[in-house]
């Protein structure tokens, strides 16, 4: 499938292929170097671990249910990362997860994609040797986004 308009490409996934389903993905994107990548691209990304929520979850950790307690001590270590907060609304307009479990990332977006997002998760794609994906199966390289309207 062709990509041709930017309102076509929703939550894009970062993976070493193209997939069905997360838990079916053979080849895993590399944590270390994920964390390599943010770590040094902290003018734009925010651990959520540094962020006031992260922060609160963290001194709360205690009042988190034990059968839920793991996946909330994972989001503290490096899982996830923020960018764009927006201080009229009190949250960060993109989301990205390392799903260490299936070696894949995932975005969410509360805003519009632009182009200059798409760049930046392809820079991100690159420095870990994977795709940028749209839908996991449609390929967004820097040929896409640039003719994207």
């Amino acid at each position: 499938m062709k990509l041709k308009k930017l309102n076509a490409i929703k939550d894009p996934d970062i993976a070493m292929e193209k997939y069905e389903q997360s838990r079916l993905i053979k080849t895993k994107l590399d944590y270390k170097k994920w964390i390599e990548y943010v770590d040094s691209n902290q003018d734009y990304y925010t651990w959520y671990e540094n962020t006031q929520s992260g922060i609160e979850t963290k001194n709360r950790i205690d009042e988190v249910p034990e059968d839920f307690r793991d996946g909330v001590i994972d989001s503290l270590n490096k899982m996830k990362v923020c960018a764009e907060y927006n201080s009229k609304k009190g949250w960060y307009e993109i989301i990205i997860d390392f799903h260490i479990d299936y070696g894949v990332i995932h975005t969410t977006f509360m805003k519009k994609i632009t182009k200059e997002h798409l760049k930046r998760l392809l820079d991100m794609a690159d420095y870990l040797n994977a795709y940028l994906l749209n839908s996991r199966k449609t390929i967004i390289d820097k040929k896409v986004i640039d003719e994207l309207e």
